[in-house]
Order: structure tokens, then sequence, then C-alpha cells
């Protein structure tokens, strides 16, 4: 299968401001990520708050100019395409942004708020065919049509997020990058959200970029799981695999993390300590081994490479290695189950 979505050595980094004649200094917020998205496929993108989980989506969007890399859509090169000639692959690729009220126009209704993407792309040719567009995506995301003359602030934070999806949504995307959609919403309001998503992936075959700092969230809806430290990918694999056999320290801390009734803990459980790294100046070597217990003098001098351990499982690790307690799982992913709300 050819990739929907490819992502070949990505990096974003922000200039920072500095006195005048001193050295300039960089953030590195995507440093030399690579990807592939398939076609009907949810990849899952964890990790701790500032690792660059929203400037890789946003740069996957053009909303922030990337340094260096290549992004195919399609097998079309996005990164040679001129702002114009991108406006035209606006459709294609859609965001659910986290925030559910600063996403959306305060002074516009839920109708204005969808039909806006519909007449700036010319879909829909007459008045009454807008209006039954939008009564069918308020109905397909869970929403009353009789709510569209509504404004933002009268609807709730779930209600919002489902008007967000709905935008993204009526341009027919084939990609939804899906920027922490829960992480604001009530644990019951989040499983319907997840579930909608769910839903739609299977009626529509969309797929999607679904990031989350919540390793149980992604679970449960991705097919495949990358996890993302300090501006690069040090795990990727599918969902039961990265899940049940985590290879990378990182990995294991964060499952760790997971609150669970009936887990079975991973032998040699530690805790992470100190601070992250600053990602002005990433740390040579592992950008892990600050913190991990178990770096070596390699790893302390030797940036690792992104090797395959088992079937599509792959980890940037000098250490890693399968644990010896757990077999293989099938690395065979079946579709995301519902969560219970």
């Amino acid at each position: 299968m050819r990739p929907l979505l490819q992502i070949e050595n990505l990096r974003v980094y922000y200039p920072i401001a500095q006195p005048l004649f001193a050295p300039r200094q960089f953030l590195h917020a995507v440093d030399g990520i690579s990807l592939s998205i398939y076609e009907g496929e949810t990849l899952g993108l964890v990790g701790e708050s500032g690792c660059g989980k929203t400037t890789l989506g946003r740069a996957l969007l053009g909303l922030v100019p990337i340094t260096s890399g290549k992004i195919f859509f399609a097998g079309e090169e996005l990164t040679t395409y001129s702002s114009r000639a991108r406006c035209g692959r606006r459709s294609d690729i859609q965001m659910v942004f986290q925030d559910t009220y600063g996403s959306l126009d305060p002074l516009m209704t839920a109708e204005q708020i969808l039909a806006e993407p519909l007449n700036i792309h010319h879909l829909c040719k007459t008045r009454e065919e807008r209006s039954a567009k939008i009564k069918h995506l308020l109905i397909s995301v869970g929403l009353d049509p009789s709510l569209s003359k509504r404004y933002p602030h009268e609807f709730s934070g779930g209600q919002r997020q489902r008007l967000g999806i709905a935008r993204a949504l009526s341009l027919k995307p084939r990609l939804l990058v899906c920027d922490e959609p829960v992480s604001a919403l009530d644990v019951s309001i989040q499983a319907q959200i997840l579930n909608l998503l769910i839903d739609i992936r299977r009626k529509e075959n969309i797929s999607s970029l679904f990031i989350s700092h919540d390793l149980s969230v992604i679970e449960h809806i991705s097919h495949r799981i990358a996890v993302m430290y300090l501006g690069q990918i040090i795990e990727l694999g599918p969902c039961k695999s990265v899940c049940h056999m985590p290879l990378h320290p990182y990995t294991q801390t964060l499952l760790e993390a997971v609150p669970s009734i009936n887990k079975t803990k991973l032998p040699d459980k530690f805790f992470l300590s100190g601070e992250i790294p600053s990602p002005l100046h990433p740390p040579a070597g592992c950008r892990f081994h600050p913190r991990c217990p178990f770096a070596t003098e390699q790893c302390r001098l030797e940036e690792p490479t992104l090797r395959e351990f088992a079937s599509g499982h792959f980890a940037k690790c000098h250490l890693a290695k399968p644990h010896p307690h757990k077999p293989i799982p099938d690395l065979n992913n079946e579709s995301a189950p519902y969560l219970s709300a």
C-alpha cells in the first residue's frame, strides 16, 4: 500500500529573539521526523506537553513554516507548492483543534460557521442545497439541527467540539488532524467524542493523525502509535505491540503512569526524574539519556537510530529489546472498540 501521507525528515525550528549581534538561537520543535499514514488508518501521536506534537500537526496543514524536509500527500509533494496552490489541497486535510471555544468565531452562529467553508470552496450551488448540507452535517455529529442558530458560547464544551468536527467534515477531507480534541472535556463526554470519531472513520474511511498526551485515549482509537520526545519519534509500532510490549524506557514510564486497578506492572519499574532538557539546546546522543536510569556512555555520545525489533515495531534506543516475560503480540490490530460513556 502507498501511504496517503508521507513525512520525510521534517524539521520545524523557531527563531528566538536575541540581543543585537548575539548568535542566533533556534528552538527545535520538530527535529527530523519521518512518518507515514495510510488510507483509513488512525496514527496516534503521544508525548509530554512541549514535545512538538501540535507543531507537527500544524506543519502538515501549512499553519507553521517548515525549516526543512518533505511532506507528500497522495503522491504529491506539498512542500513545493505555492501558497495559492496549497489552498487547493486545504479541503483534503482538515484539523480539529483542542480549544473548542477559541477555534470557533464567537460572532457567527453554528449555521454560519458550517456555511463558511462551503462558500469558500463553492461546494453548494443554491441556498437550499447549502441548508440541506448543514443539516446533514449537524445530524452526522449528533447535534440537533434546531441548534443551528445558536452561537458558540451557547453550546457546551462537547457540543462545541462536535461543531468543530462537523466543520472539518464539511469539505469531505481524506485526512483529519485531531489536536487533543478531548483533553478539555469530561470523561463521559470524551467517550462520546471518541466514539464519534471512530464512527466517522468507519463510515467515511478517513485517515487521521490523533494527537494526545493520554496513552489510554490513544490506545482505544489508534491502529498505530508514535511516541514523541523532544521533537523526535522514539518509538513507533502497532497499537497492541507498543502498549503491551513497550521497547523504549520512556514509553514504559508513560504506560506505567496510566491509572488502572488491574494492570500488570512491568518488571524493574522506575519513575522519571529531573526536568525535560531544553529544546533550545537538545542533549547530545540519545535525547532521553539525562532522565534514563539505564543510560550508558554510548547513550550519552552516540545518537541511536530508529531500529525495527518486531514486525512494524521500531524504537530509537541503544538498549531496547523485547520484554522476555511477554511474547510478541499479534500485530494485526483490529478496529478500535467503542468506549462506554
